[in-house]
């Protein structure tokens, strides 16, 4: 009765977000943002540490509150298409969203290539992977970091699975992708947090030394897998899905398996930094990315 009751209530929801008026979502979500951004001090200290370490406390007051009111219009906005990502159809999804350059896709499906398309938290990122499948009508193969809730990652699964999407835990996840990989030959990857010691290929990040996942550029080389970054961001209205695909990376393989790995790392961890600064209002910049080698530009003077 609980889970019938809860997945209800976040059907009702999204049937609810789905049907407003764009007009009135969007105020609606505009008003919750910016009551989350007057009551959120932890979450806005963090971004606002991240922003002034990033950038060597370049920017002005009024273009980091520009960027600390679009991170949680984003984020409260993203919430609410996930809650009408649960009861949209194909139809809504490509009506959201716009792919920029789907031929690179199309050619490397053509030819039967493996594909590992590496994204990032812009914009409304949980769009790009239905977005995929939707528009080329293949599966994906996607990993996720599971939330502490059983109902909630139930009704995530669920969500996901209805646009052919499979979805694994970030823990033990290596071996689905590969069996992916093999298989469907396209699997999903969100690269941009900061990782564990052990986890992590240490690279330059906005002239700072971050950890970086490697896990794309580990089955790339193994697999001779072509890594496609592509990000999503918001038209100015909030009507649409902007997803931008980047060609291929291009690398040499040599016989370092290390360095090959470091520099394919190094090469996503450079666009991502090309792209945020291009748009940084798009990404979340509320994750503790540089809190690896860097943990102190996240202590309060309070604490």
């Amino acid at each position: 009765m609980k889970r019938f009751l809860f997945f209800g209530f976040l059907k009702l929801l999204g049937v609810f977000f789905l049907y407003m008026p764009h007009f009135l979502r969007f105020n609606l979500a505009l008003c919750m943002a910016s009551l989350l951004c007057f009551l959120d001090k932890k979450r806005k200290f963090d971004l606002l540490a991240n922003l002034d370490f990033a950038y060597n406390n370049s920017l002005s007051q009024e273009q980091k509150q520009e960027i600390l009111e679009t991170n949680y219009l984003n984020l409260v906005y993203n919430t609410i298409s996930f809650f009408m990502l649960g009861v949209c159809n194909k139809k809504h999804i490509l009506k959201m969203a716009e792919i920029d350059k789907p031929e690179i896709i199309n050619n490397l499906l053509h030819k039967g290539e493996s594909i590992i398309l590496v994204t990032a938290h812009f914009g409304n990122w949980e769009y790009t992977t239905p977005a995929f499948t939707c528009y080329f009508n293949h599966p994906i193969t996607a990993i996720a970091r599971m939330t502490p809730y059983p109902l909630i990652n139930e009704y995530l699964l669920k969500v996901r699975s209805q646009f052919n999407i499979s979805i694994f835990d970030k823990n033990g996840a290596a071996k689905h992708l590969i069996q992916a990989l093999k298989k469907d030959k396209v699997i999903g990857i969100v690269t941009d947090q900061n990782t564990a010691e052990n986890e992590g290929e240490l690279v330059n990040f906005f002239g700072k030394k971050v950890r970086h996942t490697p896990i794309a550029s580990i089955l790339a080389r193994k697999f001779d897998a072509k890594i496609v970054c592509s990000f999503a961001s918001y038209s100015k209205d909030y009507k649409k899905i902007l997803i931008k695909i980047l060609p291929p990376i291009e690398y040499q393989k040599s016989e370092n398996i290390k360095a090959d790995i470091y520099n394919l790392t190094q090469i996503q961890s450079d666009i991502l930094e090309q792209f945020i600064r291009e748009n940084p209002k798009e990404w979340l910049w509320f994750h503790k990315k540089f809190k690896n080698q860097y943990e102190e530009i996240y202590r309060r003077s309070d604490e």
